[in-house]
């Protein structure tokens, strides 16, 4: 076979995004994508910061404990069933849509939020934002996957998540603004402000591509390839690269089946599946469960624990902690090609085992014996802890488990990844609260014998999924760890070049696709005999 990976194909763009046109719109579209989880983080910050707003606590009567489990999981658990209703919108109606109705709930999530009167009302308003969230989770990450230029798609779905610290940033210093507000408007207007991620969301949307993939899948095959020439190539059909992207793509879904043959079950079936769904239903968990909710969402009553409980100070910290964790995500999202999926997350885990230790020792030396110093010097141990977090968890999870499904079961995927993240979420916030006002510092070692099982499990199952196509990562899992990049690449690209043989194309024109030539003749044989392919397909 004639060798030639996807990123070394010619290509009609810019080497440099910025100076492209096609690419310019594709990663405006995409980052319009990444506000999705902007409310997430929005939410997270607020949360915790209104803890530190006396108007606030004083209007909803200081909740605690039990109240503030509650009031925190209210946005958790109705993102179970909406993970499910997003991706059946996905796939019937298509991926823009559904983005279109989780940002509208959200919208009106945050109104409610804004002028409740008591804590049911305000309880209220977190469920529909959850619902609509949990939407546009389950959908973005897929929708980003496949509009993404090959070449920028592993950089721009890593950053994805960091944008959840982007809202978080927001939300900390409108609440520091409001402790300068009189009233109940020092706290209103940090929660209607939520609204202004969907909105532009909605707007960014209304000059969007619909997903390649989603277009062939219902046949509109000649659509599809317009979408893939457009952003991927300045509008040249016949371009090397969006010819492979269009042979790869149009033979994986006929290779799948049917969407009608696909289903909840289908992730039971096969060894390879079951294994996607292991390593998705993991890293789903350990999104929460691996400490950083508890750094998170409870920040303030941590931060009390080691002495300090100046609102201002409090604010001023959740904010300095967010920018950080923003610019680790970010710059980790830039490198997530340079360093392979397995050692990125063994660095952050055994970091975070020893900074988590290491809170958990300062914060006992303050507690038990008073020491002043042991309990500020937990705090930069929080800082160092959430930057190993970020270079892993923040930039692979969602990243990770989007491109390694199959496209009739990545949203499904990805509604039983968000179901589970949500799930763990709300178990998370309702035990924390009350888990850390009864054991304080202990509980942090908790979470140190957590990371130790994650990392076992990495060990023995994830596998790297760097510099290959997004159908070649779809094949990973039907491998052994060990021998899977070398067996999917092979697979699909046998697997296109037998299809392409089948509708009558020339072993000459499909060798001169893999070898990337731009020959004219070549190029255009393919594309003809794909579009008569299609045409009796459809």
């Amino acid at each position: 076979m004639v060798k030639t990976h996807i990123l070394d194909v010619p290509n009609n763009t810019h080497p440099t995004w910025y100076k492209d046109k096609g690419l310019r719109k594709n990663v405006y579209h995409c980052m319009g994508l990444c506000l999705c989880v902007f409310y997430l983080g929005y939410d997270q910050s607020l949360l915790a910061c209104l803890q530190s707003i006396p108007q606030w606590d004083e209007y909803f009567d200081n909740p605690t404990g039990t109240t503030l489990g509650l009031i925190s999981s209210a946005l958790y658990f109705p993102g179970i069933p909406a993970a499910f209703v997003g991706s059946w919108i996905s796939m019937r109606f298509g991926r823009k849509p559904a983005v279109w109705t989780g940002s509208v709930l959200i919208i009106i999530g945050a109104i409610v939020n804004a002028l409740s009167r008591n804590q049911g009302e305000f309880a209220g308003g977190r469920v529909i934002l959850g619902a609509g969230g949990a939407i546009t989770k389950v959908v973005a990450p897929a929708l980003l996957q496949e509009i993404a230029h090959p070449r920028l798609r592993p950089v721009l779905a890593s950053s994805y998540y960091g944008w959840f610290f982007l809202g978080a940033i927001v939300a900390g210093y409108l609440c520091l603004a409001g402790l300068y507000i009189p009233g109940t408007w020092s706290w209103r207007l940090s929660c209607i402000a939520q609204i202004a991620a969907p909105i532009g969301v909605l707007l960014i949307s209304l000059s969007m591509p619909e997903s390649p993939r989603f277009l062939a899948n219902k046949g509109k095959y000649d659509e599809a390839l317009a979408v893939l020439a457009k952003y991927h190539a300045n509008g040249k059909e016949d371009d090397p690269l969006v010819q492979l992207e269009y042979n790869e793509m149009v033979l994986a879904l006929e290779a799948e089946g049917g969407e009608n043959k696909s289903g909840f079950r289908d992730f039971l079936r096969t060894k390879g599946n079951r294994r996607r769904l292991m390593m998705s239903l993991v890293m789903a968990s350990g999104t929460n469960w691996n400490g950083s909710g508890l750094v998170g969402y409870y920040l303030t009553p941590i931060l009390e624990s080691v002495g300090i409980s100046d609102p201002i100070k409090t604010i001023n910290l959740n904010n300095g902690m967010n920018m950080w964790n923003l610019v680790v995500s970010e710059v980790a999202a830039l490198y997530v090609e340079s360093v392979s999926r397995r050692t990125i997350f063994f660095i952050s885990g055994w970091g975070m085992v020893i900074t988590m230790a290491l809170v958990g020792g300062f914060s006992a030396g303050y507690e038990e014996k008073g020491n002043v110093n042991l309990g500020i010097a937990s705090i930069p141990m929080l800082f160092l802890y959430y930057g190993l977090y970020d270079i892993a968890w923040m930039s692979i999870p969602f990243h990770y488990c989007t491109e390694i499904q199959p496209f009739h079961l990545r949203t499904k995927g990805l509604a039983l990844f968000v179901a589970m993240q949500t799930g763990s979420n709300a178990f998370n916030q309702f035990v924390n609260p009350i888990a850390f006002e009864k054991i304080t510092w202990k509980y942090y070692f908790v979470y140190v014998a957590i990371n130790l099982a994650y990392m076992a499990y990495f060990y023995f199952y994830l596998i790297d999924s760097r510099n290959l196509s997004l159908e070649e990562i779809t094949l990973l899992f039907d491998y052994p760890v060990k021998e899977a990049r070398e067996r999917a690449a092979e697979e699909m690209e046998s697997h296109v070049r037998a299809g392409l043989l089948r509708r009558g194309s020339t072993a000459a024109a499909i060798n001169a696709l893999y070898r990337g030539e731009s020959n004219a003749a070549s190029v255009s044989s393919l594309r003809l005999d794909n579009r008569n392919s299609v045409g009796e397909k459809a």
